[in-house]
């Protein structure tokens, strides 16, 4: 799929639905474990409701997505909430997006997206201290020879990609999805 056609499926999809603008449990898990000051990335963040609730606690907040729909509804959403000045909306992939904003960054959150090549870039933007907050959708546990998974991770595959420099704070499987917290070492 090229860029323009996931673009579009994307568009299409976030126009079909109103944005409940929920903050991810990730950001919950975030604030427990101790988010360290500075910014936070937001990679494939749709209408995020994490990026919002960050920013009212103020962070500045790049939101990261290919999905202009989606962004213009978040940035709307922000402005109505007055928080516009610490929302920073990037229409781009997440891969380049993160080659064009390399961090350091108090803490990389993506959900519900899996990229293995982008995860570890993701991890390489992450400030000494800060965390890595992934959600992507788990992979079968009985591997299928009839449909391949190139979105879709094992549990526990996430940690085990993990550079040396980061340490599991905490880690789930929910019944489609595996959940990864991690922080980078100081």
């Amino acid at each position: 799929m090229t860029a323009e056609q996931d673009r579009v499926r994307w568009n299409g999809r976030y126009r079909q639905r109103t944005p409940s603008f929920t903050p991810h449990p990730l950001v919950a898990h975030a604030a427990e474990a101790g988010l360290p000051p500075g910014p936070v990335l937001e990679l494939a963040c749709g209408p995020s409701g994490s990026a919002l609730t960050l920013a009212a606690g103020g962070r500045a907040v790049t939101a990261v997505d290919v999905s202009d729909v989606a962004l213009e509804q978040l940035r709307t959403e922000a402005e109505r909430r007055g928080l516009a000045a610490r929302l920073t909306c990037v229409r781009a992939d997440a891969g380049a997006a993160l080659s064009a904003h390399a961090g350091p960054w108090a803490m990389v959150l993506a959900t519900l997206f899996w990229d293995a090549g982008v995860f570890t870039a993701a991890a390489g933007a992450v400030a000494p201290g800060g965390l890595l907050a992934w959600e992507a959708l788990r992979a079968p546990d009985e591997p299928s020879r009839d449909v391949p998974h190139p979105y879709r991770v094992p549990h526990g595959q996430p940690a085990r990609l993990l550079p040396d420099r980061f340490t599991v704070a905490w880690q789930a499987a929910g019944e489609t999805t595996t959940r990864l917290l991690a922080r980078a070492r100081f």
